[in-house]
């Protein structure tokens, strides 16, 4: 196929004919703590380097990472002025109050909003990063991503066909759903993370087809049960790890139906008190138990962890149905793509994060969806051949906002594309000042904290705790709730709960006490983004730790820390013995 943009491709085979494996020095390194300094141009890297038509990085791949995920937030939300013309107030927003973006509520972006009206040029003597970052500015952000199928979750985000969502992220074709993550074909869900197909769970990470079941960990077909981590078809269990097909069974001992009955009810679950002694024991007991340390099921020549159903794919985490992948994360069917964070049904993307949805041939761009053939877009949707464009939807032809007709783009795109090339610009994501978010209440957050001077460093925002005006409210310390929620009244959704690890005031809404009525559940002492981040530890920290298997001691990946004393086992030999 003939180039369409032959001066910048003539200059950019010249780089990838002249490129070869070598080590380089990372950009951040001396900078940010958890830079891996020097690092490793392979020739697989080189390989997609030429599919993908870019340079090399100038940073390590964990930088890397770290970069993408400072442009996801996963479950904070702020009160935030409305800035919409003729419209005051404060909104519901994902976006911190020290953002210089301009917030629209989300119902005057969709309807008023014209994003041709900041159209501007390229000036080839001005650095492309401040030039496009001047469009960023400029163009307003929705307060929120919310899919209009959604009813009655103000207080959410993303997803589609939630109803009666309450501070969900990802809510697929769900209902009645509380303080969760990612949960799909879902029913009474509270406090879950990656959870499908399941019906009264509570406190459950990366699970399917569970019902009335809580504190469930990478399992599968489970009824009535509480503690299980890595079950599969099993009922009526309790403090069970590695169980198949199993029923009455307690700490992986079988018990007869009346002896568990029994031991159910001694446990005493509907005490606080009594369940966080058995939340140390489930915990203590698990690690003495043999686990899959890479969490890799159904692939083949993966390098990674938490991957299913994939192949050809290194440096992989929490991912599944891909193909030929390179430093990647979460990611879902997906094909010949590197450096991509959160992305689904796609191909052929470079540096993106949160961009999916049938896109292909896309590069450092963020949030967008249904794009193809397209570089440095914010914000689009159903965009094909635009180039450093925000907030575009049903669009072709586009260049910093600016309409073009077919020949003048690609002549104009050639153009800024060898100008950024020469000037050493072209080749990596947007700089940490893009992120709609603060460092601290990002996805980078949860897996690599750093402190308000490192992000200073990073150029990336930082969001302060606000003062919280509780309006009155009379408070209450998380220590001195009811052990049990049949001592607790209705008076409580009149209260702010001071957080027992934060000290940082939450309520409880009147559905959310329903739930745990319903379920005997005690009220929460910690506040529901602490709560969040806990629970994020149960899938790891998002690092591939290089450690040994317990049993025949050959050299594994491992989603785990082997300084925590897990008992970690190979995939083979895990197989062997529990599949």
């Amino acid at each position: 196929m003939e180039s369409k943009t032959q001066k910048f491709d003539a200059v950019l085979d010249k780089i990838l004919t002249d490129l070869v494996p070598h080590k380089r020095i990372c950009l951040q390194q001396g900078i940010l703590q958890y830079c891996e300094g020097e690092f490793k141009i392979t020739d697989l890297d080189i390989e997609f380097f030429k599919l993908l038509r870019v340079p090399a990085p100038k940073l390590c791949p964990t930088c890397r990472r770290i970069r993408r995920f400072s442009f996801v937030n996963t479950a904070t939300l702020y009160k935030h002025p409305n800035n919409t013309p003729g419209k005051s107030g404060n909104i519901i927003s994902f976006v911190p109050l020290v953002s210089p973006l301009i917030i629209y509520d989300v119902e005057s972006y969709q309807t008023i909003f014209e994003p041709y009206t900041y159209a501007t040029m390229y000036d080839k003597a001005r650095p492309f990063f401040d030039q496009f970052y001047d469009l960023r500015l400029r163009v307003p952000q929705p307060a929120i991503t919310r899919d209009p199928s959604n009813i009655n979750s103000e207080y959410s985000l993303n997803g589609k066909n939630l109803k009666n969502g309450y501070c969900v992220s990802g809510g697929l074709n769900s209902e009645d759903v509380w303080y969760s993550q990612i949960v799909s074909d879902s029913r009474e869900i509270m406090d879950c993370y990656l959870v499908r197909k399941s019906e009264q769970s509570y406190e459950s990470v990366q699970s399917i087809n569970l019902y009335t079941s809580s504190f469930i960990f990478f399992s599968k077909n489970c009824i009535n049960s509480q503690f299980l981590y890595d079950c599969r078809n099993c009922q009526d269990c309790f403090g069970c790890v590695n169980l198949r097909n199993k029923r009455y069974c307690w700490f992986n001992k079988q018990l007869s139906k009346e002896e568990f009955e029994t031991s159910l009810k001694n446990a005493n679950m509907e005490s606080r008190e009594s369940r966080e002694l058995l939340i140390e024991k489930f915990w203590a007991f698990v690690k003495t138990q043999p686990l899959n340390a890479s969490r890799c099921e159904h692939s083949h020549d993966v390098e990674g962890v938490n991957i299913a159903d994939s192949k050809d794919c290194h440096y992989m985490l929490n991912s599944e149905k891909s193909e030929h992948e390179r430093y990647v994360d979460s990611v879902v069917k997906h094909k010949d793509s590197m450096d991509v964070y959160i992305s689904g049904g796609s191909e052929k993307l470079y540096e993106t994060a949160s961009v999916g949805s049938q896109c292909a041939n896309v590069k450092f761009s963020l949030a967008s969806k249904f794009i193809t053939d397209s570089e440095f877009v914010i914000n689009c949707r159903n965009c094909t051949n635009c180039f450093a464009c925000i907030g575009l939807e049903n669009k072709s032809y586009c260049i910093f906002n600016r309409q073009y007709d077919k020949k003048d783009y690609f002549k104009e795109l050639d153009r800024i594309k060898v100008s950024l090339l020469n000037n050493d610009e072209y080749g990596e994501f947007l700089p940490y000042r893009f992120s709609t978010f603060a460092y601290n209440g990002s996805s980078a957050d949860l897996a690599f904290p750093l402190d308000k001077i490192s992000t200073k460093k990073l150029d990336a925002l930082w969001q302060p705790d606000t003062e919280i005006d509780l309006g009155g409210l009379e408070v209450i310390s998380g220590d001195a709730l009811y052990d049990t929620i049949a001592g607790v009244n209705d008076s409580i959704l009149n209260m702010a709960i001071i957080c027992t690890e934060t000290g940082r005031p939450f309520r409880i809404v009147p559905t959310e006490l329903a739930f745990y009525r319903k379920h005997d559940i005690p009220l929460p002492t910690v506040h529901p983004y602490r709560r969040i981040r806990n629970r994020f530890k149960f899938v790891g920290d998002r690092k591939i730790y290089k450690t040994t298997c317990n049993f025949c001691k050959k050299n594994i990946n491992s989603m785990y820390n082997p300084e925590e004393n897990w008992t970690l086992y190979c995939s083979e030999c895990y197989q062997r013995d529990f599949i």
